[in-house]
């Protein structure tokens, strides 16, 4: 007996060996078909362990016991196989893998509600059986018919595996064809084995214990077997597709470098004097042929500088050195370049010269700018002055000449001070030896200068260190600036004139737009004073009419005032009160602030106001001031429309991203194609006797308020203005 448990603890022992890493794999990286291996491993556990306590039974309750216990492990495992085929095949018919699961729960289900167990519906006894040298436990008894059911379930559980394994086959994949081959043939194999060998023990054809154990472990070195390739051959990959991709990166690096700089690769084979040239080197020297010699690269090569180069090129190759040359290259069609190029031999395990690595770059655009360079400084319209890093002038142009009054050869050799007042010589001369000394750019500053008669003249002098062989030049550009020092006096003077004239504009606009915005309290003042007095001159005094009209006559002259003190507040300080305000309070106050402007125009208003409307944080007399500029204009753009059609809409809306927003449409004609783009610019107007400052005053409301403002032609005629305020952090209103 000790035999029989120390293999089946080995068996045990495996299994966890197997199952433990994929657990880990499948709880990091959330894969499915080891989370299945997993809870086969385990499963196959747990009917080892089972299959001990049968062999040591020595009574009928415990083999009867544990003979019931293992068709649960059973149960788990058939799922882990199904789930493990359905996902790593991803060719199992699904219906078919329910089937199999749903018949293994019904023997499972029945197993527990039949005692004994699912396999015999009574144990009479226990016999005994030898097996690895010792006595194990046998059931003796009467077969239970639900025991086919259970060979049922194993033999539509072989059909799903063999059906998942031909399909993935059928796939057409060396990797879905060798998981066929391995893992499906494997599971069916042994299912079969485990499904046989139980019948046969049941039936008593073979004296053996029950140890189903061993072939669904072999189901198990399949799976993990092929899942170890899998996680190899993706290491593999990964790792591939690693290095190409740093290979990669490094080429195209490399590419990117060349084609930045214009750069071509070549490469001359020390051992066979043939050539290799990338295709931008093909390009410059105009080669095409595939195999290229050292004497054909070097017959493009000017006969003028061909003997040079060669000789450089020898030289790097028997000192294991490297060069640094320009020449000049002859096209076939008859045009010349100028080639840079630089080369480096590069040297096998003993030293040997094996390679030249070269580096070509067409500069010609380079030396043809050095040549117009002299010729443009040469006309320059500024004077051009080159001086060393002792002070001296080295080189001048016609324009320097002109400007100071010297002849070149009286300027060439003299130290810089020549050009400057006496007064600030030293201090001039002392930026010019910094700039050449530290190499660092001068800008454009301005200096007063001095000719050769004495004169002087302010000049703006641009510094410009050039690096050469003979070491850091300065070039100074001077130009006379006599003109622009005159032109700016003049412009300062007019600057000063048209600052004049627009603090009086100011002064004009902020008055049209008092007149504006008082208007309409004051008209309202005004309408109500005069019905008052009809009242009281027919004798109709209704002291609570009365009381009603001095009521709006005060409101309006309180609106009055608070434009005034908006406006005061402004100038004062910069800005204006806020608080946080319902917007759809302020609607409904200024609806009834231009209820007698609705009534005169005979229009009528309708409110759609949005509910749990988020508040905002505003000035309300500015919002109060915008909408009743809206309001007022689309009265006004009525009054030729027919009565039924005299309506204007007032909505309020949240459009669930922090923005509220009013919508003021109207029936009238609609906005003019024309006027659109200008329709809120101060003093535009397409009304007769209009200011033009009432939309003016809506945007620069709005805006001073984080919105927007914007008006379209509305589809079924009339125009709609939009307006947008941002919502505060608090709750709706």
């Amino acid at each position: 007996m000790n035999w029989v448990i120390a293999i089946w603890s080995a068996l045990i022992g495996a299994c966890a060996a197997m199952a433990f890493p994929h657990l880990l794999l499948s709880a990091r990286q959330r894969r499915g078909a080891h989370l299945f291996f997993v809870l086969a491993a385990t499963a196959v556990i747990g009917i080892a362990i089972a299959e001990l306590f049968m062999m040591r039974a020595v009574s009928v309750e415990r083999f009867a016991r544990a003979q019931q216990w293992t068709h649960l492990p059973i149960f788990l495992l058939v799922v882990a196989i199904v789930g493990f085929v359905q996902l790593y095949f991803r060719s199992g018919r699904l219906w078919l893998g329910l089937t199999v699961i749903g018949l293994r729960f019904s023997t499972l289900v029945i197993n527990f509600a039949f005692p004994p167990s699912l396999s015999f519906s009574e144990i009479t006894g226990l016999r005994h059986v030898n097996f690895l040298g010792a006595n194990v436990s046998a059931p003796v008894g009467v077969l239970s018919a639900w025991t086919h059911l259970s060979e049922l379930s194993s033999l539509v559980l072989l059909v799903y595996v063999v059906d998942a394994s031909i399909r993935a086959w059928r796939g057409g994949t060396v990797g879905n064809r060798q998981r066929a081959i391995v893992v499906g043939g494997s599971i069916a194999v042994f299912i079969l084995v485990a499904a046989g060998s139980t019948a046969l023990i049941h039936r008593q054809i073979i004296q053996a214990p029950y140890m189903v154990s061993f072939p669904f472990a072999a189901i198990l070195v399949a799976m993990a077997f092929e899942l170890g390739s899998d996680l190899f051959r993706a290491g593999q990959i990964a790792q591939r597709k690693l290095s190409e991709a740093s290979l990669r990166d490094i080429e195209e690096r490399i590419a990117l470098a060349a084609e930045v700089a214009q750069v071509g690769v070549w490469e001359l084979d020390v051992a066979t004097n043939r050539v290799w040239l990338s295709d931008k080197v093909r390009e410059m020297f105009a080669i095409e042929s595939e195999v290229v010699t050292y004497e054909e690269f070097q017959g493009r090569v000017h006969p003028e500088d061909r003997a040079a180069r060669h000789t450089m090129i020898q030289a790097a190759i028997q000192t294991n050195g490297s060069y640094e040359i320009e020449y000049r290259v002859v096209l076939p069609d008859g045009t010349q370049c100028w080639i840079g190029g630089r080369a480096h031999c590069i040297c096998d395990a003993n030293g040997k010269a094996r390679r030249l690595l070269a580096v070509s770059m067409d500069v010609t655009k380079r030396k043809q700018a050095e040549e117009l360079f002299r010729l443009a400084t040469e006309a320059s319209p500024s004077g051009a002055v080159l001086i060393d890093n002792r002070g001296q002038i080295v080189l001048v142009n016609a324009r320097t000449e002109k400007l100071f009054g010297y002849r070149r050869d009286e300027l060439i050799g003299r130290p810089i001070e020549v050009l400057l007042p006496d007064r600030v010589k030293a201090l001039h001369r002392g930026h010019f030896i910094a700039c050449s000394e530290t190499g660092e750019m001068g800008a454009g500053r301005e200096f007063i200068v001095r000719r050769q008669d004495g004169s002087e003249f302010p000049a703006e002098i641009g510094l410009s260190p050039i690096e050469t062989p003979q070491g850091i030049l300065v070039f100074a550009s001077v130009v006379d600036i006599s003109a622009r020092k005159a032109s700016e006096e003049e412009a300062r003077s007019r600057r000063e004139q048209i600052e004049l004239l627009s603090r009086v504009s100011l002064l004009g606009e902020m008055t049209a737009s008092l007149a504006h915005e008082l208007n309409q309290p004051l008209s309202a003042i005004v309408t109500n004073a005069n019905a008052g007095m009809r009242f009281i001159d027919q004798g109709q005094v209704d002291p609570e009419q009365l009381r009603e009209i001095m009521v709006d006559v005060v409101a309006d002259g309180d609106r009055a005032h608070d434009i005034i003190q908006n406006v005061r507040s402004l100038i004062k300080k910069g800005t204006t009160v806020r608080t946080r305000l319902s917007l759809n309070d302020v609607v409904r106050n200024v609806m009834h602030m231009v209820q007698p402007d609705a009534a005169a125009h005979s229009c009528q208003v309708e409110l759609l106001l949005a509910d749990k409307l988020p508040a905002i944080d505003a000035n309300p007399m500015q919002i109060q001031q915008v909408l009743i500029n809206l309001l007022t204009n689309a009265f006004d753009s009525m009054d030729d429309a027919p009565s039924d059609r005299r309506k204007v809409q007032v909505a309020t809306e949240h459009d669930g991203n922090g923005t509220v927003s009013v919508r003021v449409r109207d029936h009238g004609p609609g906005i003019p194609d024309s006027a659109r783009e200008r329709l809120f610019e101060q003093f535009f107007t397409t009304k007769d006797d209009g200011l033009g400052m009432g939309l003016a005053i809506v945007r620069s409301n709005v805006e001073a308020h984080g919105g927007t403002v914007r008006v379209e032609n509305v589809e079924g005629g009339g125009a709609g203005f939009y307006f947008h305020l941002p919502a505060s952090n608090g709750k709706p209103s």
